[in-house]
């Protein structure tokens, strides 16, 4: 029923704020459109706060992987950057042109959604899970590590500018962990994205690749075959670089040829839990794990 003080069956803001926080009632508010009637009650927002501490996670994330980051480790030729970067930071750039235009048009429905989308499906689901093997196991001088890292350090940067005006105090709780003495965020000017060229139609297309690969491991799962991704062998058709695709569906191997997916007879990593035909039976290490453990 419509809320009516005369019925008495009106919700109380600071009663929801009392239980969920304002942050969690700022983003129910500014993801709905406010032109017309909207329900609310504890079941839309229990949903509102899973999707708050989804952008939280994507904070929590971010906090943790750059710890100690400096800029001493900062790579500042994007072009030397590996493909993933590029395309990242090229999805970044027009996010940052989307939500400029959000803002123009005052459509905070398309802001925060376009946001969260990012977090969830950009980020979370893709970037972040190729990367953690990167991030964990590359020795820190990696080019590829500092690429990501300083990739990270951009993404930071922007989300918590970008979120700042819809999870107020998150946002300043995040800033304030990372720079302790810099000032509030809410000072902060709207920060500047470089357009980074990638070719999008590719990595489209690879994504949906990646998709599929992830669909015809599933049954494996299911029936217990292979415990992850990381112990299949996948044939795909596809004329991509197999090192590539290998890091995009976080498999053993991957081949050139007609769809299979098999259990692979690699040995696996003690280090990095990869399943690659170069580890010594010796160490137990391939041979990456292996040049990282002795430098």
């Amino acid at each position: 029923m419509k809320m009516s003080k005369s019925l008495g069956n009106t919700v109380n803001p600071l009663d929801l704020m009392k239980e969920y926080g304002a942050d969690i009632l700022r983003l129910w508010a500014l993801s709905v459109d406010f032109t017309e009637d909207h329900r609310i009650g504890k079941e839309i927002l229990a949903g509102v706060a899973d999707q708050y501490r989804k952008l939280r996670n994507t904070f929590r994330y971010l906090l943790g992987a750059l710890d100690g980051f400096s800029d001493e480790e900062r790579l500042s030729d994007v072009s030397a950057f590996p493909e993933l970067e590029r395309y990242m930071l090229h999805l970044t750039a027009a996010l940052d042109q989307k939500l400029r235009n959000a803002v123009d048009d005052f459509d905070f429905n398309t802001y925060v959604r376009a946001l969260t989308d990012f977090c969830n499906e950009d980020l979370s689901a893709f970037y972040f899970d190729i990367r953690k093997d990167s991030l964990y196991c590359d020795a820190p001088s990696s080019a590829k590590r500092r690429a990501y890292r300083t990739v990270l350090d951009t993404l930071f940067h922007a989300l918590v500018r970008w979120l700042a005006p819809v999870l107020v105090f998150t946002s300043e709780e995040v800033w304030g962990t990372r720079y302790p003495d810099a000032g509030s965020v809410h000072l902060l000017e709207w920060p500047v994205i470089p357009p980074v060229d990638a070719d999008e139609a590719r990595w489209t297309a690879l994504r949906t690749l990646r998709t599929e690969v992830t669909e015809r491991i599933e049954p494996l799962r299911r029936d217990k075959v292979v415990g992850s991704s990381l112990e299949a062998e996948v044939w795909v058709p596809s004329d991509e670089d197999p090192t590539l695709l290998e890091e995009l569906f976080i498999t053993s191997t991957v081949h050139k040829g007609d769809w299979k997916v098999v259990k692979t007879g690699n040995p696996k990593c003690a280090r990095c839990w990869r399943l690659r035909a170069d580890v010594d039976a010796a160490t137990e290490l391939d041979a990456r794990c292996a040049e990282v453990v002795n430098g």
